[in-house]
């Protein structure tokens, strides 16, 4: 189901040959409706001029009678039969929940403390909260600085991932530098071989402007979407050295943060003091499994007849109704 379609935008039967029924069941109402006019019964035998006067019709008429509710009953039952649909169900042999990559920045402005206890602590505490809320879901770990390298493949033990996480310090990097566009392809390549459409989350404290176009080439040719959790503040700071001295003043890219959101369709959300960014992500990854999958042409439609069920069980429940069965006319 394509984002603008609406809930019904993909409305259609999954058995539309039931339908024809409704013709014979138009037929079968009207020729019921002809023989319960008394008035029609006596046309034959009695002479119109003295027939309106020799039919008696009872003051208070039932609407309630099995002839009226015939006809609900029986387009009901067909449409529910003709498999009204909607939206498509997920494959059966994938995972219910979004592999993830979590791409962890080790550059050194991630030791600017404008965030505390500093950027990269602040990132990898939300990390270990994420695999917490995603409860042992399959999440692969990467780092990168001026080269990116997988540092954990596609895992369901939330243990290992955080005791590698909390490890990763930008000394252990062999090249210095920040290169977000190699992180996305590594991360391209440990979700190659899954099924399931996957989450790529950046945890750092800026992409720059010309990386844009990789990750736009990425959303157009990939199902897994990009999620950036951007850690630092506007204000910055400055990147302390091995020496004890301190560098250049390191921001937040707010810029090159803009320019992925709208070239690329990425999801970017900044750090927040609590759990709501974390959250958030969350959300983010299950709401992009559930869209790819409603998009799968490949996927089976949903059979949603059976809310049909619900108004027909209750026009049934008439029939119970004392001497019901003997009142067709009035």
């Amino acid at each position: 189901m394509t984002p603008d379609a609406g809930l019904f935008g993909n409305f259609h039967f999954l058995r539309p040959e039931w339908l024809w029924a409704l013709v014979p069941i138009a037929l079968v109402l009207f020729l019921l409706w002809r023989q319960q006019s008394a008035t029609r019964r006596w046309q034959a035998v009695i002479a119109p001029h003295l027939l309106e006067h020799l039919v008696v019709r009872p003051k208070g008429r039932s609407w309630l009678r099995p002839s009226l509710l015939l006809g609900p009953v029986l387009v009901l039952a067909t449409l529910s039969a003709a498999g009204p649909s909607w939206r498509r169900e997920p494959p059966p042999f994938t995972q219910d929940t979004a592999p993830l990559v979590i791409a962890l920045d080790l550059s050194e402005s991630m030791l600017v403390e404008d965030i505390q206890p500093s950027r990269l602590r602040r990132a990898q505490q939300k990390a270990t909260d994420l695999l917490a809320e995603r409860k042992g879901a399959r999440t692969g770990l990467l780092a990168y600085a001026g080269s990116a390298h997988m540092v954990l493949p596609l895992t369901d033990d939330p243990s290992v991932l955080e005791a590698y996480i909390t490890s990763l310090e930008p000394s252990v990097m062999p090249v210095p530098g920040d290169d977000p566009v190699a992180a996305l392809r590594e991360a391209e390549a440990m979700l190659a071989d899954d099924p399931t459409p996957g989450t790529i989350l950046f945890l750092t404290d800026g992409i720059a402007v010309e990386a844009a176009p990789a990750c736009a080439d990425h959303s157009r040719s990939n199902r897994d979407q990009i999620v950036v959790l951007a850690v630092g503040t506007e204000q910055g700071g400055p990147i302390p050295r091995a020496d004890g001295s301190f560098g250049e003043i390191s921001t937040l890219d707010r810029q090159g943060l803009e320019a992925i959101e709208s070239q690329a369709d990425a999801y970017v959300t900044t750090v927040t003091v609590d759990d709501t960014d974390v959250r958030r992500v969350n959300r983010q990854i299950a709401t992009h499994l559930t869209a790819v999958q409603q998009e799968d042409e490949e996927g089976r439609w949903r059979d949603e007849g059976w809310w049909l069920v619900l108004p027909l069980a209750l026009l049934c429940l008439a029939w119970f109704r004392k001497g019901w069965t003997i009142q067709w006319e009035a």
